[in-house]
């Protein structure tokens, strides 16, 4: 039985697109004008050396660090991503949109973030782990909720010879409020 056939009949929530993907080199002086040509409103996170970074786009308003800081980046909503990495001065990665149509499935995920709502103002949630020491303000419209995460598609491929399946890729769709704890 070929990978798929098997998810397909143990329960395996498939969905099903087509996706658009292509690599990407740019300097970080072109971050901003890839963003403004593809994503019309977006989330972003940026790692760098001290921090983790969250921010938004709508589209013309960057409301992010500077971007020469970072090592490395995914802007997304529902629909595309566009994940880089720091090369040197250069940055490098794909772009990938899902599209109307069937040939490539998916498997949505999702993993909590550590922290837990203790303040929210303007599509900014504040979440806190006092044990761990940690602290992260992360772009979300729904403050109603005590724990928020992170819903990933995972895109899956089949090898023609050995019918084994796995995931190809990744990206990041949304922050999503989780449940409201005990």
């Amino acid at each position: 039985m070929r990978g798929l056939d098997l998810a397909k009949r143990i329960g395996l929530q498939l969905g099903e697109c087509q996706t658009f993907s292509e690599a990407i080199e740019c300097s970080s002086q072109d971050v901003e004008k890839i963003l403004r040509a593809r994503f019309s409103s977006a989330i972003f996170v940026a790692w760098q050396v001290q921090s983790v970074v969250w921010g938004k786009f709508d589209g013309e308003l960057l409301d992010m660090p500077n971007v020469a800081d970072w090592l490395e980046c995914r802007v997304f909503n529902e629909y595309e991503e566009l994940h880089l990495k720091r090369d040197g001065k250069i940055f490098s990665g794909r772009y990938i949109r899902d599209e109307i149509g069937s040939g490539k499935f998916y498997v949505d995920s999702f993993a909590r973030l550590w922290g837990e709502n203790i303040s929210a103002a303007n599509g900014w949630i504040n979440l806190v782990d006092a044990q761990r020491k940690l602290s992260m303000n992360i772009p979300c419209d729904d403050d109603t909720k005590k724990f928020y995460g992170l819903k990933t598609r995972n895109y899956i491929d089949s090898d023609a010879d050995t019918g084994l399946s796995g995931y190809v890729d990744y990206r990041f769709v949304a922050i999503e409020s989780a449940w409201d704890g005990d």
